[in-house]
């Protein structure tokens, strides 16, 4: 697969056309009817809780959940290098005119006492892959402040970025931007050290 975009820092790449129209499609039909508030990560507890940082909606799709799931899955590990017992399962979400997801990392914070639960299950997070779904009429970037670097939702298009130790110095530091016309669908896809279970 060849990328549209590589990235030097963070240590990212853009692919264009990672998933076809009909696999886009397929896949929020799949996820309508079945979304729920996303939630955060508390950092007392380390349970899923709602917070005013992530406003969008979302669902999950089990790992091998069905034949195209299994299909992307595969592609994912292509990609990646990495296994795909290796990937959590694919959350998809959906966001609204003003929604967002706020300034996070997607590794677990190794300072934070619920860290050690979480992995537990397969392992530190080492990378990301965003899929996007559609294309929204506006807003909806991808943006790393610490890198001065945005990513437009584009469907079929895929943003993978890695952080092989869970640090700032990665710049990985990044957020949905707020969608101010239309609707923003994307795919998402942590993947660990080891085997998630």
């Amino acid at each position: 697969m060849t990328p549209l975009i590589t990235i030097k820092v963070p240590d990212a790449v853009v692919y264009g056309n990672f998933l076809s129209a009909t696999e886009c499609a397929e896949l929020i039909a799949h996820a309508e009817g079945h979304m729920k508030f996303s939630k955060v990560v508390d950092r007392a507890s380390g349970k899923p809780v709602l917070h005013e940082a992530r406003t969008s909606s979302s669902m999950f799709l089990k790992r091998g959940q069905n034949d195209l799931v299994t299909c992307i899955e595969q592609r994912i590990s292509n990609l990646t290098g990495l296994p795909v017992e290796h990937g959590e399962g694919i959350q998809i979400l959906r966001y609204d005119v003003g929604q967002e997801y706020r300034k996070h990392y997607d590794y677990f914070n190794p300072e934070r006492e619920t860290t050690p639960h979480h992995i537990k299950r397969g392992g530190q997070r080492i990378a990301t892959l965003l899929m996007y779904l559609n294309t929204p009429d506006g807003g909806g970037a991808t943006t790393f402040p610490h890198a001065g670097i945005s990513v437009h939702a584009n469907e079929g298009n895929a943003l993978l970025f890695r952080y092989d130790t869970p640090t700032p110095a990665t710049k990985t530091l990044h957020c949905g931007e707020p969608v101010t016309s239309g609707v923003k669908w994307v795919a998402t896809k942590w993947l660990r050290q080891s085997k998630f279970a």
